[in-house]
């Protein structure tokens, strides 16, 4: 993707029209969003991935609307756990795309890269309760979320940002040794995101978006983000 790096995406569905226009959505919502990050460092020299969920939203809802006219933040929602009492909630994004409702839940989550055989198993539990949440919607309310379209289709959605910490400044030579493609492999293959996901995408950052940043105890480089999502079948 030029300027931006290498964007890599795998969907692994059922071919239906409801998938392809599930995959057409993330993969377009993903490329838009990398887009977007790259144009925030250009203009601050920050990376704006590597603040955690409320800030990522910065360029998620911009990137939804590069998509469509037609989506709404935090949208109210009826929800109703199994053998629970049903409560108000609401959903982050509801969506109009191509004659489909999407019902979106975003996540993000840390990776330390080089515990890739080992993961903190907070990666998948976070995604896990973005799976619950969309589940506990009332079928009902899902009805009310179609609006005038096709159908509606529920996304899980998270960002793994890989990071790596050091006592001492860290310089691009170390990363250069690392096959992140591999990590992510591995990072999926040791955590419930080998079974729960279906839609993978991995971004590995040119190297001019790639920097050591300093704080109080030490330093952070952050080499890599991947997407990882489950899409539901239409509603």
């Amino acid at each position: 993707m030029k300027e931006c790096g290498e964007l890599g995406i795998e969907f692994i569905k059922d071919d239906n029209e409801g998938t392809r226009v599930s995959r057409d959505f993330l993969t377009n919502l993903v490329t838009s969003i990398v887009k977007r990050s790259t144009a925030y460092f250009d203009d601050t020299g920050d990376n704006i991935f590597i603040y955690r969920e409320k800030q990522l939203h910065s360029v998620v809802c911009p990137s939804i609307a590069d998509l469509t006219n037609g989506y709404v933040m935090e949208h109210p929602l009826t929800r109703k756990p199994a053998g629970e009492d049903e409560y108000s909630g609401f959903v982050d994004y509801w969506i109009n795309y191509r004659n489909y409702s999407f019902a979106m839940e975003m996540k993000h989550r840390y990776f330390a890269y080089r515990k890739s055989d080992q993961p903190n198993q907070k990666i998948s539990s976070v995604f896990n309760s973005a799976i619950n949440q969309l589940n506990n919607i009332r079928k009902e309310q899902c009805r009310d979320l179609m609006w005038f379209n096709r159908g509606l289709i529920k996304i899980a959605l998270q960002t793994i940002v890989f990071y790596q910490s050091s006592q001492d400044d860290i310089v691009q030579d170390e990363l250069k040794n690392q096959d992140f493609k591999k990590i992510f492999k591995q990072l999926i293959r040791n955590t419930d995101l080998n079974e729960k996901s279906n839609f993978r995408s991995l971004w590995l950052p040119s190297e001019g978006l790639i920097k050591s940043v300093e704080y109080n105890n030490g330093f952070e480089i952050y080499p890599a983000v991947a997407f990882v999502g489950k899409v539901f079948d239409v509603i």
